[in-house]
């Protein structure tokens, strides 16, 4: 979708900078086209002025056709030369051979240019989303950005060819007119009149295409949108029976889809309906002024006619792809303004000899204030210092919608601070750093997500390089082993669409295997074990507590199994740190946020076990 404060393009500001944008992309390969279909339209224009003397000899039974060669050569040549027709029809098939080979080399060269032109425009949409900062890509629908990588992408490679058909009937246009002034300049001169103006009057109908163009686009992403928000969350549509509410807002946009191509239709078929009764027309006066004004010879006319009959098609072929590359050009402006505003917040990249970060003391955020775009008239955090020492266990506490998350987003490293700092080690970690910080940490969030693919591949998504044996291990690290080993193709199981084949609590620990696959400098967990029951949370406690002493770990939960094993506590509450300290400490103030957590779980279990007993 645009932005509301970038500038509407009219049509002819939107092919400029479309070709230019075409142009930058595919570089070379345009100008070795454009000479291959320069080449191949002048053969053609050869071909046709050749029939001229053709018609003759045949109207007149054979004879000689007489040729004068330049005055330079007439000391080692003849001064003319004396074809017969047998000869003329032999170069009349050479030429049209020669001007067969060269289109299919063109038409080759051409589909190599549109694919290198589109894989060039997906791999750099790619790299620039891939780099993009992720305060802004929070802002943004994985649908959008899902339909601008394949469905826009395609629609602009659509644009592409009907420019590049457009450039070849421009050419085929002028060569045809170079060949028609030889023959006839006025007959010449009344064919253009007759293009121009149907052009002229044709003017308003590539203003429109323009127009449905951005409209078309708009429908595509909000069709996209409806029908990846049903597949993503099919099964909770289904449970609440909003199949058909889905359906309805699917065909409610597609109805509008319909309706503006039927109108878009009617108009172009009428402009094809108008342009070929003024060709018709065009034609006809076109032969009376030849044969009743000028008295043109037989053979002249008849290839005037000719000429007029594939004149006139170019005229009505340029207006057909410049509709067309207009239509398909209003993905290529959502494109153009994603990409701006990817470009205009793009990650700070690591410089390329950088050695890689490691905390071997703490982690301290100092006075930390960070809200987000698209409410920064609140603040997430608001002055936030606390210190999470080396090699420790510590436990980020507090209510929902208290900064937690946003925490770990920053101390991820995909989120930096709108102002304070984040030090490893004493040292500020600045935005070129940010990256390479990224390699030296670990993350597993609450919303699990895995390839549909084996279980060997979800793993190395956070070591490429992972063997059997460094997967088995952290499989044993994250209590997975067991039920992996059960399944019949172990590490070549695959798991689904996002883990559907597996329960809950099993995406959950591939995903905490995943992680300590990495060999992490700093693990963060986010609820990682809220799909887990008591018997397993208690398991995947013990393998978090061995980790003790060798990896920083920053852990986020409700429950006292998840919690009580750390070292160190931060609790904060609105955007606030309220407590901090050794969790001995925290949990000895009767009213610190920490006691009351544990005492309302106790609380809370000590009922549960009497209204089991009654």
């Amino acid at each position: 979708m645009l932005p509301p404060d970038r500038p509407m393009l009219n049509s002819s500001a939107l092919v400029r900078r479309f070709v230019t944008d075409v142009y930058a992309l595919a570089g070379r390969r345009v100008w070795k086209t454009f000479a291959l279909m320069l080449t191949a339209s002048f053969t053609e224009g050869a071909s046709i002025l050749l029939l001229v003397p053709v018609v003759g000899m045949i109207g007149k039974g054979g004879g000689k056709l007489t040729l004068h060669t330049p005055a330079i050569t007439h000391g080692f040549a003849p001064e003319r030369l004396e074809l017969g027709l047998a000869q003329v029809l032999v170069s009349l098939v050479v030429l049209v051979v020669l001007r067969a080979s060269l289109t299919r080399v063109k038409d080759v060269a051409t589909t190599r240019l549109l694919f290198h032109f589109s894989d060039k425009l997906r791999l750099n949409l790619f790299h620039v989303i891939g780099n993009a900062r992720w305060r802004l890509l929070a802002t943004l629908r994985g649908s959008d950005l899902n339909h601008a990588l394949t469905s826009d992408v395609d629609r602009i490679q659509a644009a592409a060819f009907q420019l590049l058909l457009f450039i070849q009937a421009a050419v085929l246009t002028l060569v045809y007119g170079g060949v028609s002034l030889i023959v006839s300049p006025t007959m010449t001169l009344v064919a253009g009149l007759l293009g121009g103006v149907a052009l002229a009057v044709l003017a308003p109908l590539r203003r429109r295409a323009a127009t449905f163009g951005r409209t078309l686009t708009s429908e595509r992403q909000k069709q996209y949108g409806i029908v990846s928000d049903f597949v993503s969350g099919l099964k909770i549509a289904k449970s609440c029976n909003a199949e058909l509410r889905y359906a309805d807002s699917l065909a409610d946009s597609l109805s509008h889809t319909a309706a503006g191509s039927i109108t878009y239709s009617r108009l172009t078929t009428a402009s094809g309906f108008w342009f070929q009764t003024l060709s018709i027309s065009g034609l006809a006066i076109f032969i009376y002024v030849a044969l009743g004004l000028y008295d043109a010879s037989f053979e002249r006319v008849i290839v005037m006619i000719l000429i007029f009959m594939r004149i006139a098609p170019r005229f009505i072929e340029l207006q057909s792809y410049m509709q067309g590359m207009l239509v398909n050009a209003g993905a290529w402006l959502a494109i153009d303004a994603l990409r701006t505003r990817c470009e205009q917040d793009q990650e700070v990249a690591a410089p390329p000899a950088a050695p890689p970060l490691a905390c071997q003391r703490s982690v301290r955020f100092r006075e930390v204030t960070f809200s987000y775009p698209t409410d920064e008239d609140r603040a997430v955090l608001d002055q936030v210092s606390f210190e999470l020492p080396a090699r420790r266990i510590t436990a980020l506490i507090g209510p929902s919608g208290g900064g937690k998350s946003t925490i770990a987003d920053l101390l991820l490293g995909i989120l930096e601070p709108q102002s304070g700092t984040i030090d490893v080690d004493g040292l500020q970690l600045t935005e070129a750093d940010r990256r390479r910080w990224r390699d030296q940490v670990a993350y597993v969030p609450q919303d699990i997500f895995l390839l549909h693919d084996t279980i060997a591949e979800n793993l190395r998504l956070g070591a490429p390089g992972a063997d059997e044996d460094a997967m088995w291990r952290a499989l044993d690290a994250a209590r997975a082993d067991g039920f992996v080993r059960r399944l019949p193709d172990q590490l070549a199981t695959v798991v689904g669409d996002r883990g559907l084949r597996l329960s809950g609590g099993e995406r959950q620990r591939i995903a905490l295997a995943r992680a300590l696959l990495r060999n992490p400098d700093l693990l963060i967990l986010d609820e990682a074990t809220s799909a887990l029951d008591w018997e397993n949370q208690q398991l995947i406690a013990e393998s978090i507590k061995a980790l003790r002493g060798r990896v920083t770990v920053v852990t986020i939960a409700h429950r006292a199994s998840m919690i009580g094993f750390a070292d160190h506590v931060v609790a904060v509450e609105g955007g606030r740190v309220i407590e901090e300290g050794p969790y001995g400490e925290v949990l000895a103030r009767s009213e610190s946020l920490l006691s009351r957590l544990i005492s309302g779980e106790r609380d809370a279990g000590a009922a549960q076990a009497a209204g089991s007993r009654a």
